[in-house]
């Protein structure tokens, strides 16, 4: 049986106990304990066993600490956030649980690194690290009971972690997509509440520009060597600018201008394109460095027109017909002759036609004399030489056209009968009667039209010469250039001047 003084003594050395155990800046120093220890981070406080009446007392995160000494400690509990305490036979009664009261939950420190033993990276730049950790410190981390924090929102009070940071790269989610983000992370305490949150504002772009269309177009043929060479590039996040772009032609690099708000690069090329093929190189990155595979395509560039000769019927010096035969020599070095150009004159009058070795058929002016053709020749690249020319003497063998009889002047005759020859002899006519087109060839020397109304009419004949035994007059054949003519009057001369019987009668001639 203890007595009074004793019980005295050990409530007394229990409660002296408690008093240091509790108090935020005491120290304990128990009889024949086990060593202590403590462990900042965590707010770990904890004692081993005691030899006085068999009792432990424990703390763990800062947060909550439980005493029990003895057996007998059973009766009445004492909670807070920070303390329990179940006494027994000392009789102490502390009363109800009180509640919690927000402490000062505010984040000092929130920054992000491109991993855990990474470089520190900016805030509101560019940059190419898709799967940061981001690192926070609370001002007093003993009153958080754990941390929110959400991408590209605001965190609610839900405790996402109890640790200081969020490992993008450890996390599900892996990596950021290209863009614009922040990050927001606030402390929430034991009884949901939650400080003001802190962000972080992290642009990220780790996609390479994308080159799209460009000119000149692959393999295409021009007749300059000052082309503009374009290329379109769009990066959605750090852009491209002129110091960006490589752009190479024949491997030498040219200066570029970039119009950022239409991504389009362009350079005029001068001095470095060359007549011949031509390679062009553009190589892109954006503006935190991710590069673009080289585009690469070439073209061709022709400056230089064709060369090229004619001659008329292979070269002979005289020719009796109209029509003759070009013999067209030409050559072009880089693209090829593909047309040419083809006249009487040197000026004007010029005929575009493919290129053709042999022009069968070609009319020289039907005078006697000498005639000249001019031609000039086109290559792909559409370049135009200057024009080369041959002549060839000019006799023309036609026949003339002679009308013997048919009517002149006035005649009541509403029916007219020519008759006509030529003095070669030998020769076939065609003939018209006003409006009419010309009759088929024919060796007929008479022409008759009747039914005629009253008034002027005009009658045309023309002679040729069959000289290639084929029926019909050929364009290599000659007719008379000059048909020979008459104009008459179907009606009543008037004597003096009395009114003439019938229609109105006027002098007319069809040109």
């Amino acid at each position: 049986m203890m007595n009074v003084s004793r019980i005295s003594y050990l409530v007394s050395r229990w409660s002296l106990f408690l008093c240091f155990c509790f108090l935020p800046s005491a120290f304990c120093l128990l009889p024949s304990a086990e060593a202590a220890r403590a462990k900042s981070e965590q707010h770990t406080l904890a004692v081993g066993e005691t030899t006085q009446l068999g009792g432990v007392v424990t703390s763990s995160g800062g947060r909550r600490q439980t005493t029990t000494m003895g057996a007998a400690f059973s009766a009445d509990k004492l909670s807070s956030a920070t303390v329990q305490t179940f006494t027994g036979f000392i009789g102490t009664a502390f009363g109800p649980a009180i509640a919690s009261v927000k402490g000062n939950l505010t984040l000092t420190v929130l920054y992000a690194k491109t991993a855990p033993l990474g470089t520190e990276i900016s805030q509101k730049t560019w940059q190419r690290d898709a799967d940061p950790i981001f690192i926070w410190q609370a001002q007093a981390p003993e009153l958080v009971e754990g941390y929110s924090y959400l991408l590209d929102g605001e965190p609610d009070v839900t405790i996402d972690t109890i640790g200081t940071s969020w490992d993008v790269a450890q996390d599900p989610l892996k990596r950021l997509a290209d863009g614009q983000h922040r990050f927001s992370v606030q402390a929430v305490d034991s009884a949901g509440n939650a400080g003001t949150p802190l962000s972080f504002d992290l642009w990220a772009d780790t996609t390479a520009p994308v080159l799209g269309t460009y000119t000149p177009a692959a393999g295409s043929l021009l007749n300059t060597l000052s082309p503009t060479i374009s290329v379109n590039v769009s990066d959605p996040h750090s852009g491209v600018g002129a110091s960006q772009i490589t752009l190479l032609i024949n491997g030498q690099q040219s200066s570029v201008t970039v119009d950022e708000t239409t991504g389009l690069i362009s350079s005029t090329g001068s001095g470095l394109v060359k007549e011949g093929a031509n390679s062009i190189q553009v190589e892109a990155s954006d503006r935190v460095g991710n590069q673009q595979t080289a585009l690469v395509w070439s073209f061709t560039a022709d400056v230089t027109p064709p060369t090229g000769s004619v001659l008329i019927n292979a070269g002979a010096a005289m020719t009796t017909s109209v029509y003759v035969t070009l013999n067209l020599s030409s050559s072009d070095a880089i693209s090829g002759v593909t047309g040419m150009l083809i006249s009487n004159d040197a000026v004007t009058g010029f005929v575009q036609e493919s290129f053709n070795p042999v022009r069968e058929l070609w009319k020289l002016n039907s005078v006697s004399g000498t005639q000249k053709v001019y031609v000039k020749f086109i290559d792909k690249a559409g370049n135009i030489s200057n024009p080369v020319s041959a002549d060839i003497e000019l006799h023309l063998l036609a026949p003339d056209t002679i009308i013997l009889s048919g009517p002149a002047g006035f005649t009541p005759s509403t029916s007219a009968q020519f008759s006509f020859t030529c003095p070669e002899g030998g020769c076939v006519f065609s003939y018209a009667f006003d409006h009419d087109g010309w009759s088929a060839w024919s060796d007929e020397t008479v022409a008759v039209s009747e039914g005629l109304s009253y008034g002027n009419h005009y009658f045309r004949v023309k002679a040729a010469k069959e000289s290639n035994g084929q029926d019909g007059i050929q364009p290599d054949e000659e007719e008379d250039p000059t048909p020979a003519e008459r104009t008459w009057i179907v009606g009543i001369q008037p004597p003096g001047t009395i009114v003439p019987y019938g229609p109105p009668i006027k002098l007319w001639k069809i040109d």
